[in-house]
């Protein structure tokens, strides 16, 4: 017995004396530390090379340059070669002498849904060096009014103009893709092919105006030149000076980075403006049947194939609130037509009429009636008709159904026993039907819904992604974040608010910031590995921090509102440098039509209506801390 009993003693003991739980947790941990260290040495790895790429810096234009450059380019450009030039603005470029080449590109408005792109340029050569920027403008203008005269556009006012005053380019290593990628940064480098006497030009810009990679244009103008030539093919890469004009003023000069023009402002102001054209926009996709223009590309001014219900709801939530601060009839209107929609969609569960669930496809899912919830809601907020109660009162009792005894959530529903029924478990539909319930409650007093958002709550907080009492993982669950807010305004707790300031935190710990080296377009942002930050996220993200920084503020806890408050502005600047404005849609055949939408990443112009949705909602708490910071 004695030997029995010290052999189970040393059952529970590994190698090195370590318990069988701590070896247990180690072999857990194993490969999501491997995949960091990996991602990790990556980035390094990353960076390392672009240091020893460094490149010479492009020229630097003064304010008066960069205006005085415009006036030229568009008389040029209106009026020929032979355009006179404004003293003033001759002399003022005279004095900037240019090695390098000049760029000037004409957009051109032919027609609704129609764009013509004309490019021109002054390269230096043996003969001619330099040349004072004046001069160069006019060559390269010249050659673009003439490449726009030769596609037939007979007169070229109006126009928007780009110029790029390129700097020192500098050979890269190898034409391998895997070191393209890491090298090139899309939107703020641009190529250089050189093979004997021609050359192709790729401009920074043009990878977000042209939704091109330039690894893979490097491959293409590579390929073209090989055909075209049989010597040596060399490759570059510069940046620029890039700027372009303003639509109302001519020459009023935008910089550009990475194809985009970002705000001069960040007020309380600048905020409204942009909630109510992200509410037209919104209200401006819903087609005729109330379904949205899922998403719109408008770099090809056209709509996109797929769609979502859950999503369908989210952004019908965001359009009720944005016509509730602004009071717009056209966004109610257009709330109306889609909510008509959203409630087709919903079927009653068999044998039991006290309970319905919205169905896409073949699936039934908990988050589509969290969602759906949460836009009747607050549709009964703006309006209150007290239409939709009786459903609302059915979604709730499905979504209570749902509910298991430790009170996590099924996220999906077996309503047809002939449908196979996912068995995952979704990260964020309980965080929406949670938030759903509290809402529900909120205007019903309904203390069966409280009571299974606060279950809900606890398993997702105390039990979920927790082993051996140590917490795995946190995710950033806006929808929870929010959740966890108001239900801490019913009934404070310390665990509710600890947890939504875990969610926080998780948000601050991955946010770019610019004494890290971030580049000025991304600083805010979440970061996302070797990927450019997504613009949902960064929404959502902003939903969570701002209504956290209300419990912190509701709770008297003034130094963590103002850092959650400092946090979420961070994060606002960059959700408005991504929306679609008149300065930074120059390049896009409809600008009207994405005007107000939030663009997915700072590399990808299309706009889905969830991005819009989750700036939106974060957004219009943002103008509340804005609002407050002027009094």
């Amino acid at each position: 017995m004695a030997t029995e009993s010290k052999s189970k003693g040393k059952s529970s003991v590994g190698p090195g004396g370590l318990p069988a739980r701590v070896r247990a947790m180690m072999l857990l941990l194993r490969w999501p530390l491997v995949l960091v260290l990996s991602v990790i040495a990556l980035v390094s790895l990353n960076r390392a090379i672009k240091l020893l790429h460094r490149l010479e810096p492009p020229p630097t234009l003064s304010r008066a340059q960069r205006e005085a450059s415009l006036r030229v380019a568009h008389a040029v450009a209106a009026q020929g070669s032979g355009a006179s030039v404004v003293e003033s603005d001759a002399s003022t470029l005279a004095r900037l002498v240019v090695r390098e080449p000049v760029f000037v590109t004409l957009y051109h408005q032919a027609s609704v849904a129609k764009l013509g792109v004309y490019e021109g340029r002054w390269v230096p050569t043996s003969i001619e060096p330099s040349l004072g920027l004046g001069r160069a403008l006019q060559r390269a203008a010249g050659e673009a009014r003439a490449e726009a005269m030769e596609a037939g556009v007979t007169q070229i006012d109006p126009v928007r103009v780009k110029v790029d005053l390129a700097g020192p380019a500098r050979a890269l290593w190898t034409r391998a893709p895997w070191y393209l990628r890491l090298v090139l940064d899309p939107g703020r480098d641009g190529l250089l092919v050189q093979s004997g006497d021609r050359t192709r030009w790729f401009l920074p810009s043009w990878a977000v105006e042209r939704q091109r990679s330039p690894a893979s244009a490097a491959r293409s103008l590579v390929r073209e030149l090989a055909r075209a030539t049989r010597g040596g093919i060399e490759l570059s890469r510069f940046r620029s000076t890039c700027f372009v004009d303003s639509p109302d003023k001519p020459d009023r000069a935008h910089r550009i980075v990475r194809g985009n023009v970002l705000p001069t402002g960040f007020g309380a102001r600048e905020l409204k403006s942009a909630l109510v054209q992200a509410g037209r926009y919104m209200a401006r996709m819903v087609q005729s049947d109330g379904t949205y223009c899922y998403e719109y590309s408008p770099t090809t001014d056209e709509c996109l194939p797929g769609y979502n219900l859950l999503r369908h709801a989210g952004t019908t939530y965001s359009l009720y609130q944005v016509a509730r601060a602004t009071g717009e009839s056209q966004l109610f209107e257009s709330a109306e037509r889609a909510t008509r929609w959203l409630r087709r969609q919903v079927r009653q569960v068999d044998g039991d009429p006290s309970r319905a669930f919205l169905l896409e496809g073949d699936k039934a899912k908990l988050g589509a009636a969290g969602l759906a919830l949460i836009a009747l809601a607050e549709r009964e907020k703006a309006l209150s008709d007290g239409r939709d109660r009786n459903l609302m009162k059915r979604l709730v009792q499905f979504i209570i159904s749902q509910q298991r005894p430790d009170g996590s959530f099924d996220s999906y529903f077996g309503w047809n026993p002939k449908v196979d029924v996912p068995t995952r478990i979704s990260i964020y539909y309980p965080g929406e039907a949670i938030l759903a319930l509290v809402r529900h409650h909120g205007l019903e007093r309904d203390p069966r819904a409280l009571g299974s958002a606060r279950r809900g709550a606890d398993y997702l907080v105390n039990r979920r992604w927790r082993w051996a009492g140590v917490e795995l993982y946190v995710p950033p669950d806006a929808w929870l974040a929010q959740a966890l807010s108001e239900l801490d305004a019913i009934a404070p707790e310390d665990w509710l608010r600890d947890y939504a300031y875990e969610i926080a935190e998780v948000t601050d710990h991955s946010m770019l910031r610019a004494d890290e080296g971030t580049p000025p377009d991304l600083v805010g942002s979440p970061g996302n590995g070797v990927h450019f930050p997504s613009v949902t996220a960064a929404g959502a993200r902003t939903e969570g921090l701002s209504a956290t920084w209300v419990m912190a503020r509701r709770r008297g806890e003034t130094e963590r509102a103002r850092r959650l408050g400092d946090l979420a502005l961070s994060a606002a600047r960059f959700q408005l440098s991504q929306q679609f404005r008149p300065e930074n849609s120059y390049f896009l055949p409809s600008p009207e039509l994405a005007l107000g939408g939030f663009r997915a990443s700072p590399d990808y112009n299309a706009i889905r209506i969830d991005t819009v949705q989750h700036n939106v909602s974060g957004l219009l708490t943002i103008l509340e801390i804005l609002e407050r910071q002027t009094r």
